[in-house]
């Protein structure tokens, strides 16, 4: 990993190139990506793909089509979200959640 301009951060993600607001809310949202996802993207080469922003009250997602170059080519909303019950998926957002960004 590399170390970010703040010391106490090791740089995770990458930001996209521009800044959406999401179609449900309005929200202004700064997307980024995780390195190690962008890799595995990179190695099998599949562009656009799909990526999506949990946020707000109601709980909603921006879902976003990321270009090679990291530009949102294209946006979406998903209102209907169901998270399974599991100490696996537990596990993944909880990992998530900590990530220093």
């Amino acid at each position: 990993m590399v170390l970010s301009g703040n010391k106490n951060k090791y740089v995770i993600k990458k930001n996209v190139k521009n800044i959406h607001k999401c179609p449900f809310c309005e929200e202004k949202i700064e997307v980024g990506v995780e390195i190690d996802t962008l890799n595995k993207i990179h190695e099998g080469d599949h562009f656009p793909y799909a990526h999506i922003h949990l946020h707000g009250n109601p709980l909603h997602a921006m879902l976003c089509y990321i270009d090679k170059n990291l530009t949102i080519r294209s946006t979406g909303v998903i209102k209907s979200i169901e998270i399974s019950r599991d100490s696996a998926t537990f596990n993944h957002l909880m990992k998530k959640w900590s990530n220093p960004y």
